[in-house]
């Protein structure tokens, strides 16, 4: 096995052992203990993900403040709460782990244009 492939299963494996993946995963145990709250979330969350990632140019403001209008009782409880804001967490320090790999290689994308 390459050196790079060992060392990423090292990252993989202290990401899984960080303070931010445990809370995240345990965050979700608990709201996953109430299947019908837990249903009522992810379809939130398919929503949610669905109307930001449209790239029309249209803005979905009004459209992402009805959603949260008509999800508000389901995001107004406390272990969805929990939830969303450790998988937010956790993102974002993927995102920077992401970040910090991808710092200074240049790939050649312009294929793509």
């Amino acid at each position: 096995m390459i050196t790079i492939t060992k060392e990423a299963y090292k990252l993989n494996q202290m990401i899984k052992d960080s303070e931010e993946y445990n809370r995240y995963q345990a965050a979700k145990k608990r709201v996953m203990d109430d299947q019908e709250l837990y249903q009522a979330m992810n379809a939130f969350r398919r929503r949610n993900y669905e109307l930001q990632s449209f790239n029309d140019g249209i803005n979905r403001y009004q459209e992402i403040h009805d959603l949260l209008a008509e999800y508000e009782k389901v995001l107004r409880n406390p272990l969805v709460s929990e939830f969303l804001t450790t998988e937010q967490i956790l993102s974002r320090k993927m995102a920077e782990v992401y970040e910090v790999i991808a710092d200074g290689l240049e790939l050649d994308y312009s294929y793509m244009e």
